[in-house]
């Protein structure tokens, strides 16, 4: 991939001067690619209509010089494990921008033993390949995806954690499929207990949600907590149903 991404990197420059203000003032500052750093966390997920622990989350993000590399695995336990084989697993690859931070050139994901779905920058036509259904869209400057856009927020929230609820962070993200606009908005500040293996602690955090597009788009609620350097410590994602996935955190180390 990293033959890839430097290929990719030489159509930035034609990509950012096309892009325009796709970028919000809001979801940035000076400075923040310093603001992403090497991370591996390991979350509990569980579902608001599933008793117990449905899997383990390991999230692992490495920079290395302007490139980084961003993985999501997912690992079934219980009945879960029996009814759906294999992981869950996202990818997201491209290029650390020291002002900007995280520049996405491509994103994937795998469900169990199904096909990757892919998307990524054609650096020649500087639109995004949607592989899994054979469509494309013009690349736009500060574009996300559904895995860094939170590791984006944390690093904006390292740079400058003066927000106001109310206060609003635009997206352009990728998914699969698609390009979509994610706008989280500040809720609240709450106090949440964590168990990270040394007993319960209590971590101060910043939430933040999605207003959703259409009624059938879900809600994503981040929790981040200033205690632990602005990590994201719980990611929930609410159906139109009002059914929850829930990851919340339970280490800060490798697995």
């Amino acid at each position: 991939m990293n033959s890839t991404i430097l290929k990719f990197g030489l159509g930035l420059t034609l990509a950012f001067v096309q892009a325009g203000a796709g970028w919000a003032n809001e979801a940035t500052c000076r400075g923040m690619g310093k603001q992403v750093i090497d991370t591996d966390l390991q979350f509990s997920v569980t579902h608001s209509q599933i008793p117990g622990e449905l899997a383990v989350s390991t999230h692992k993000l490495r920079v290395a010089g302007t490139q980084y590399k961003l993985e999501s695995t997912s690992q079934a336990k219980g009945l879960l494990a029996l009814l759906y084989s294999g992981q869950l697993t996202q990818k997201s690859e491209g290029l650390l921008d020291s002002q900007t931070g995280l520049t996405p050139l491509y994103y994937a994901e795998q469900r169990g033993k199904k096909p990757v779905a892919e998307s990524m920058l054609n650096a020649e036509t500087q639109r995004i390949q949607f592989k899994r259904n054979g469509e494309s869209a013009p690349y736009e400057k500060g574009l996300q995806d559904r895995l860094s856009m939170v590791y984006q927020i944390a690093a904006r929230l390292r740079c400058n954690s003066n927000l106001k609820a109310g206060d609003t962070l635009p997206l352009r993200v990728m998914s699969t499929g698609r390009l979509s606009n994610e706008v989280f908005t500040l809720q609240k500040t709450e106090d949440i207990s964590l168990n990270l293996g040394k007993g319960e602690r209590r971590v101060s955090t910043l939430v933040l949600e999605t207003t959703p597009e259409t009624s059938d788009d879900e809600i994503v609620r981040i929790w981040y907590a200033k205690d632990l350097n602005w990590q994201p410590v719980k990611i929930q994602i609410q159906d139109n149903e009002g059914k929850t996935l829930t990851q919340t955190l339970i280490s800060t180390g490798k697995s």
